[in-house]
């Protein structure tokens, strides 16, 4: 029986990224794309030569395990406070599964643990470990913001000489590279103190708010303080006056001192944390 004729080079990437994707193996994948059609018979010597200890197959299948490895590997530095909740043996299990559901579609690894937040939490494992989902959630804002873009941050003589324009005309935003995330409490309290063990009889808080940040090289979160948070998405997604932030921060039964008060002390935080950036920049 005669060999089958060498395929172009598209059709053979796209089935050899069949099989070292497959998974339960190249073997199994190799009967899939057999009964689907799209592979003549389990002979790979066309294309793979075999060496004195391994078939084609069988050498194909290394690199599946490279493949499958890589992403753990890329996965646990991007989620390593959630590997040491789960432990390697469910993290681990953890991955099998979310590849499956989520085959990597984007060029770059960066983009490989994207929606593991999401599947954690829909996941049977979040019923052994409450709101590891949260921890997740938190973890890839970390990722997000670090790879963000840079921008110019505002520094407080800019600021004040912005607001001596007027609070109407002068405008401030958030830098791209922050995020506000609701994440249970106690995520935050194992992060602080990784050595307590996380208690899931204790109802903690519930859910708060976190702001991550990158400031410089370095990647930040603490819990939203007061009025924080319902300030956060118009900041984050378009310029605010300084006006537009006082009625913001606005409260009926909120004395207009006290409102003064409140402005001075988010906008000196959001200048220390370097948060804030020139609208019109």
């Amino acid at each position: 029986m005669s060999a089958p004729p060498f395929p172009a080079l598209a059709e053979l990437q796209r089935f050899m990224s069949e099989l070292i994707r497959a998974p339960e193996g190249v073997a199994a994948g190799m009967q899939d794309l057999i009964s689907r059609g799209l592979l003549e018979s389990d002979d790979l010597s066309y294309a793979i030569d075999a060496s004195d200890r391994l078939a084609p197959h069988a050498r194909l299948d290394i690199y599946a395990s490279m493949y499958f490895f890589r992403l753990l590997d890329c996965l646990a530095d991007d989620f390593p406070k959630t590997k040491e909740r789960l432990g390697d043996v469910h993290f681990n299990n953890l991955i099998t599964d979310y590849l499956l559901a989520h085959p990597p579609s984007h060029y770059s690894l960066r983009e490989a643990g994207r929606a593991l937040p999401g599947f954690l939490a829909g996941h049977e494992l979040a019923t052994t470990f409450p709101a590891a989902g949260d921890t997740a959630q938190l973890e890839w804002a970390r990722v997000d913001v670090f790879d963000d873009f840079d921008v110019s941050v505002l520094d407080r003589d800019t600021l004040l000489e912005g607001s001596e324009q007027g609070p109407e005309y002068f405008s401030i935003r958030f830098i791209s590279a922050a995020r506000l995330v609701e994440v249970d409490s106690r995520v935050l309290a194992q992060w602080d103190s990784p050595e307590d063990a996380f208690d899931p009889a204790d109802p903690g808080e519930g859910t708060v708010a976190v702001v991550v940040w990158r400031k410089g090289f370095r990647v930040l979160h603490r819990r939203a303080v007061e009025d924080e948070a319902r300030c956060f998405s118009a900041l984050a997604q378009a310029g605010v006056t300084l006006s537009e932030l006082a009625e913001m921060l606005l409260k009926p039964d909120a004395s207009a001192e006290r409102t003064s008060e409140r402005f001075a002390a988010l906008l000196e935080l959001w200048i220390q944390n370097e948060l804030l950036t020139d609208a019109r920049s």
